[in-house]
């Protein structure tokens, strides 16, 4: 192989002589400054960028705030309880939008509030006049499931003569719910619920509680 490369690289002269083809120089490639290639500067600065941005997570990670997110759903008019909600943290941005979380509530929401919502930083307005009563309530004399937020009607049922069929009579329409005391039992088996009324209802309400049964029928939330 060797002597035939050897033959096909030589070629005769006019004189009859033989002469050998020079070899062809190798090709050389032109080399380009790196510091020159568009797509070698464009890594470079997205690697910047990148280190920048996880950087500043990094410093600001620690950056948060408490918020109290809301475990089941809540009607307005509910004062929330610890039941009700749960701790999650908040980026400090967000802070002045939603309740604080270094503790609960203690005014009553003014708004209907759905499961895994956020909080939101009470309202300032002016405390409308209202009064809180506690109405003692026998077992089975109320929804076994009431709950704080929702509206109901009393209904009393005063002591009659022997014999007589009492006739239940509506006291209030739509109270609304305050707080349900199902630990604190009294001697009657009865528990407590504190309702919401205007100051001009506290009369009747009490009135009835002391002549007679209570009982209590929830209003649901949307009529059809």
């Amino acid at each position: 192989m060797t002597r035939v490369l050897s033959v096909l690289t030589r070629q005769h002269a006019p004189d009859g002589t033989s002469q050998a083809t020079p070899a062809s120089p190798p090709a050389r490639r032109a080399s380009r400054a790196w510091w020159r290639d568009t797509r070698v500067l464009a890594g470079i600065v997205l690697l910047a960028v990148s280190m920048l941005v996880g950087a500043r997570l990094l410093a600001g990670g620690d950056d948060t705030v408490t918020a109290w997110q809301a475990t089941r759903d809540l009607a307005p008019g509910a004062v929330v309880s610890s039941d009700d909600v749960v701790a999650v943290s908040l980026p400090a941005a967000l802070a002045g939008a939603y309740a604080d979380g270094a503790g609960l509530p203690t005014a009553p929401l003014d708004r209907p509030l759905l499961s895994g919502e956020i909080l939101p930083a009470p309202v300032d307005a002016p405390l409308a006049d209202v009064r809180w009563v506690t109405v003692p309530v026998e077992p089975l004399h109320a929804p076994v499931d009431l709950a704080p937020g929702e509206r109901v009607d009393v209904w009393a049922t005063e002591g009659s003569d022997l014999g007589a069929v009492p006739v239940p009579e509506i006291v209030l329409e739509g109270a609304l719910v305050s707080h349900v005391a199902v630990d604190g039992v009294g001697m009657g088996g009865e528990y407590g619920v504190v309702l919401e009324i205007a100051p001009s209802e506290a009369a009747a309400l009490l009135a009835a509680v002391r002549t007679g049964g209570i009982d209590l029928v929830r209003v649901p939330a949307v009529t059809r």
